[in-house]
């Protein structure tokens, strides 16, 4: 029997990156998506060396939806299986009234188009898994409003409503699906936010709540998990 595996993107940096060393960490096996090929060669020969797992590059744009599809989807094949999928890779932009139509359509086409794109590829495979499990990164501004960040809001809050539609169509036949929606993390994206480093949730939290989620019983479910950091005040920090 292969060694379980898990498709993580947005594997290059922040919270994806910190995730794939988590489930490298726990003997996974790995199929890495980003955009930036350098430095996703670079986390890969990283875990590599580090934990002794086999790991699979795929350097790739998640919006080209089709080409993200196959190349997932033929690393998977390789491999032979697929365990875990968690859609770690999105963008942001500030914005509420004053937000462009190009950066909202950007934000829904990276947040919620192109985490469905994989969902729906990759739900065959994880089927078949003994327990299929899929992780979508959101945002606490996935269910709560924040004035200056109401596009970035928008397509947060559709993640968290597909997310949570999409666990209870699956459950069904074997496969989890939980939506995190963590305040600030310490990762460059939280670097605007204005908080320090002390006040966000460490990178490693959001691995402790996946370790948490998937070590709980067969019968419990979480649709979706709130993360919260210090202070909490509305603002421009909306940038989980």
């Amino acid at each position: 029997m292969s060694r379980h595996v898990a498709v993580v993107t947005g594997a290059s940096r922040g919270i994806g990156r910190e995730v794939a060393r988590h489930f490298a960490s726990r003997g996974y096996d790995l199929v890495l998506v980003a955009r930036d090929e350098s430095r996703l060669a670079a986390a890969a020969e990283t875990l590599r060396a580090d934990h002794g797992i086999a790991v699979e590059s795929v350097a790739v744009d998640v919006c080209a939806l089709a080409d993200a599809a196959r190349a997932v989807l033929d690393a998977v094949d390789r491999g032979g299986r697929l365990d875990v999928l968690v859609n770690a890779a999105g963008i942001f932009r500030f914005g509420t009234s004053v937000a462009s139509v190009d950066d909202l359509d950007a934000m829904l086409r990276t947040n919620v188009l192109a985490i469905h794109n994989l969902c729906a590829a990759c739900l065959d495979h994880l089927r078949q898994a003994e327990d299929g499990r899929i992780f979508n990164i959101s945002s606490i501004a996935g269910v709560e409003p924040f004035a200056p960040v109401g596009g970035y809001a928008a397509s947060k809050h559709a993640l968290v409503g597909y997310g949570r539609s999409l666990a209870r169509e699956q459950l069904p036949n074997g496969v989890k699906v939980t939506t995190l929606c963590p305040d600030v993390v310490d990762t460059d994206m939280g670097a605007g936010s204005g908080l320090p480093p002390e006040d966000m949730i460490a990178p490693a939290d959001i691995s402790r709540a996946i370790d948490f989620v998937m070590s709980l019983s067969p019968a419990a479910v979480v649709e979706h998990l709130t993360i919260g950091c210090k202070p909490a005040t509305e603002g421009p920090r909306a940038q989980g």
